[in-house]
């Protein structure tokens, strides 16, 4: 039973690929996808792996390092057990990352970072349900598209405001609300960082977001050399999807009691301590496929 909760946001610093396994498509290794929505997400299986394989790398070079082992056990549960009444699941879950903001090429501003009131909505119903928030994200009023400021329009001066994402030109409005939701949205997400995203938020219409989310994905070729001909080797060229650095996932850690009897008891509010422990849970850690080539970097705030 989870009694406690933390808001974890998440930031590509590299291209990120959570994979769905091999299909016969266009693209032979995907990402996650939401089968309804079709938004890119990292699975609470990835997510909690790759979390579990920080915290323990973390861990081993602590001078604390037996204590901390136990800690670890008892927060994510035993990898193994020679019998079944040795099993011990953890006291920690997390939900599926969920997609909260995409970037998107600018033909001003160099690109934006994008969202649709569907995803708001949402976010805001989470808040709402897991952690009973009355503070919630400002959604923009009226239909079509409306910006944070005048650093993505390519006409400002005039009186029919522009953008150009990618080859497509929106008619966009430099409303109040947006601007409150880029200050809502940078406080909470790059507090401390001077990236300006508070200049770069656009908000468009939900149909419009969801052929960004599955268009403008990296889709990079790869093959394999052979080393000693360095010529393609075999038939090995296949075509791999990521998601875009920058890009900005949400997901919920849930915490309980420790469920084991013969070690440390730890409560729900010490569980939560623990995994959001600077030294435990670094502020970077690497998840996905193609670690050795740089990819996978995300960057985790706690909220």
């Amino acid at each position: 039973m989870f009694s406690n909760n933390g808001l974890l946001f998440l930031q590509a610093v590299t291209s990120i690929h959570a994979g769905s396994g091999s299909e016969l498509g266009l693209v032979d290794l995907p990402i996650q996808r939401e089968k309804h929505t079709d938004y890119p997400k990292i699975e609470s299986s990835s997510l909690k792996g790759a979390i579990r394989a920080t915290v323990k790398a973390t861990v081993e070079a602590t001078v604390e390092k037996a204590t901390q082992a136990s800690r670890l056990q008892i927060v994510f549960g035993k990898e193994s057990a020679e019998n079944q009444s040795d099993a011990q699941a953890g006291a920690i879950s997390f939900s599926d990352a969920r997609l909260l903001l995409f970037p998107v090429k600018s033909l001003r501003g160099v690109f934006a970072w994008v969202t649709c009131p569907l995803v708001l909505k949402r976010f805001n119903e989470e808040l709402k349900l897991y952690r009973q928030e009355s503070n919630l994200l400002t959604i923009p009023s009226g239909e079509g598209a409306c910006v944070s400021s005048n650093t993505l329009i390519v006409n400002p001066r005039t009186d029919r405001k522009q953008v150009v994402l990618e080859e497509y030109t929106y008619s966009v409005q430099l409303t109040n609300e947006c601007q409150e939701l880029a200050s809502q949205l940078a406080a909470l997400v790059f507090e401390g960082i001077d990236n300006g995203f508070s200049d770069r938020l656009m908000v468009l219409p939900d149909d419009d977001f969801v052929d960004f989310v599955t268009l403008s994905t990296e889709v990079n070729a790869r093959i394999r050399i052979n080393p000693d001909t360095g010529t393609v080797k075999g038939t090995a060229l296949w075509y791999e999807e990521n998601v875009p650095p920058e890009t900005v996932f949400y997901s919920y850690c849930f915490a309980g009691n420790s469920r084991i009897t013969n070690q440390e008891m730890m409560k729900a509010d010490e569980v939560l301590s623990f995994i959001k422990q600077a030294d435990v849970f670094p502020a970077c850690f690497q998840l996905g496929g193609n670690s050795s080539l740089g990819k996978g970097i995300l960057r985790r705030i706690w909220r």
